[in-house]
């Protein structure tokens, strides 16, 4: 049997968390003072394009806030919660309770579900609810799923007095807070984490870019420098739409094609098969930005 040949390309980089990321993570922090000056509920929406950093970003957060035990059970500062897909209402609130602890999950009515689960929220010492990918509960969009979904979560809110931070694709989410003018008052707060830009009008979208790029390199290995470093950059923006799935997709392909070339740096033809093999069919209608000679890349934005 062949041995997996772990080299650096295969290194996992750092979480890289940029000046946008450490914002979200300080919207999340301010929802939760706010309502324990309050007394209500302040809660928040996050919403994105797949791949833009979503689900990294709030795990990350819900990492420094670990369960623990003490002498009357088990504490939950921050319950993080991946929604399943399909899933019903019910089976959401099942899903909950099981993540939870409950032994009997899957029994009972959808009221008496929601009773234990408002119970076990206030029990635990849950102090910020996540719902990651919520999208997933409406993904029939009739009028009475989005009314009973919307109605559910007002509830859940309400009752616990925790904050609810609901993460899903951007539009989606927001569907479902319209649905109900109750939920849409609780989760004032909307944010959306947008991919990264490159607009030379804005040269703090390119600087942060950079920066970017700059630490892939560092952790990876470096881009050649045939180009001008700006159009190298620009290039690789509009290869990955500024995604940041889409790049560490490339990057990491990258990396690891030149290893195995024996190359201690990623040349323009390394991006150029990394791009078709990992990017040319999920970013369609594109051509590759990483030929020799450029002639088919896409013009500067003005």
């Amino acid at each position: 049997m062949d041995t997996l040949n772990i080299t650096s390309a295969d290194a996992k980089i750092p979480l890289i968390r940029y000046p946008r990321f450490k914002e979200l993570h300080e919207e999340i922090q301010l929802c939760q003072r706010m309502t324990a000056i309050a007394g209500e509920a302040q809660c928040m929406s996050l919403e994105g394009v797949t791949g833009a950093g979503k689900s990294t970003l709030v795990v990350d957060y819900a990492a420094v806030f670990p369960r623990y035990e003490i002498s009357t059970g088990m504490v939950i500062p921050v319950f993080y919660a991946e929604t399943p897909s399909p899933v019903t209402v019910k089976g959401m609130a099942s899903y909950l309770l099981r993540q939870l602890g409950d032994p009997a999950a899957d029994k009972g009515t959808l009221s008496s579900m929601n009773s234990r689960l408002i119970n076990l929220i206030k029990d635990c010492e849950v102090k910020l609810v996540i719902l990651d990918d919520f999208h997933h509960l409406i993904d029939s969009e009739t009028n009475k799923i989005l009314s009973a979904v919307s109605n559910w979560l007002k509830v859940l809110i309400k009752k616990t007095g925790a904050t609810f931070l609901v993460v899903g694709i951007e539009g989606r989410v927001e569907m479902i807070l319209d649905a109900n003018p109750q939920l849409s008052r609780l989760l004032a707060a909307r944010q959306t984490l947008k991919p990264f830009g490159w607009n030379p009008a804005e040269l703090s979208t390119m600087t942060e870019f950079a920066h970017l790029i700059e630490f892939v390199e560092q952790a990876k290995l470096p881009l050649a420098s045939v180009l001008t470093r700006t159009e190298l950059l620009h290039r690789i923006h509009y290869a990955t739409d500024g995604v940041i799935a889409n790049i560490m997709n490339l990057m990491n392909l990258s990396a690891i094609i030149a290893e195995e070339r024996g190359q201690n740096i990623i040349d323009l033809n390394i991006l150029a098969m990394a791009f078709e093999r990992r990017l040319s069919k999920h970013i369609k209608g594109k051509v590759n930005p990483f030929t020799e000679d450029g002639r088919f890349f896409a013009p500067q934005p003005q």
